[in-house]
């Protein structure tokens, strides 16, 4: 791929990126409203969106136990999306508490990712470098 494609593929992944990005800073947002007693309707006047999309972004909070913490894959999107400093966020990574996929319980056949994981797909996703990549792996042990 010349460097104009690898241009414009790097400028698609990165506005992938801010959408996610966008979707945690919604789903946080929501939650602090709704923390203040705000209705749906409320909520989304407040953020300028409709019921329907304050309702959604609700169920995702309520889904993930309304634990809106930043695992990896955020941290990493986060720093792709708007290139910041690549050092500040190898620091965060190294510093978080990893934990490794296993297998699903009997009778479930398949493999349940962990934490870990989402540095796997990050690299794959070429968010990461291969050396930044050696290098969490070399600090976590890995």
């Amino acid at each position: 791929m010349n460097a104009e494609l690898r241009s414009l593929h790097r400028g698609a992944l990165q506005r992938r990126a801010r959408q996610r990005v966008d979707l945690f800073d919604d789903m946080r947002a929501v939650k602090i409203a709704r923390g203040h007693g705000l209705a749906q309707r409320e909520i989304a006047d407040l953020l300028v969106t409709s019921q329907d999309i304050v309702h959604r972004l609700l169920k995702a909070v309520e889904r993930r136990g309304g634990d809106l913490t930043p695992d990896p894959a955020e941290l990493i999107m986060r720093a792709f999306a708007y290139d910041s400093p690549r050092g500040a966020l190898l620091n965060q990574l190294k510093a978080y508490p990893y934990d490794f996929g296993k297998n699903a319980p009997s009778p479930y056949e398949g493999r349940l990712p962990g934490t870990w994981d989402q540095i796997v797909v990050a690299f794959a996703q070429e968010m990461l470098s291969r050396e930044e990549f050696d290098e969490l792996k070399n600090a976590v042990g890995r």
